[in-house]
């Protein structure tokens, strides 16, 4: 009688834990917003970027938070623009060109990586939301 009570509960008390499914959730992607950032060629131009980890936990649905603070930042191109530890981007104004952005944090597969761009136009060129622009060659008008 002892023996089937033992053997009953822990059937059940296997059955709890796949029912609760209790793991700890898992990091499982990365993304960065904004994911492409333009910036006129100056230095101490600055933008904050931020990093939304989505996580796992068994059957459950998926949850996102905000990881900014717990990721790894890191600039391809610091001469173009630097990250600070809590994702804050500045331009140097000594180089332009395109700065690969990356967040990284240990996850369910390994090291999970997102991937962004610090864009800083040519000098005399004007940055938008979309990208740099040259400067426009109006035509000189002489007099006659």
């Amino acid at each position: 009688m002892f023996v089937r009570r033992c053997l009953m509960g822990l059937l059940l008390f296997g059955v709890a834990l796949s029912v609760c499914d209790c793991d700890s959730p898992e990091l499982v992607s990365i993304a960065i917003t904004p994911t492409a950032q333009y910036f006129s060629y100056n230095a101490g131009l600055t933008v904050q970027f931020t990093a939304i980890g989505t996580f796992d936990q068994g059957n459950h649905p998926k949850t996102t938070q905000d990881i900014t603070s717990q990721v790894t930042w890191k600039s391809n191109t610091p001469g173009i623009a630097t990250i600070s530890s809590t994702g804050l981007v500045t331009t140097t104004g000594t180089e332009y060109g395109t700065s690969n952005i990356t967040a990284s944090m240990n996850g369910f597969t390994g090291l999970i990586i997102a991937n962004a761009t610090a864009n800083v136009c040519p000098p005399d060129y004007t940055a938008s939301s979309s990208g740099c622009t040259a400067p426009s060659t109006s035509s000189v008008v002489r007099a006659r």
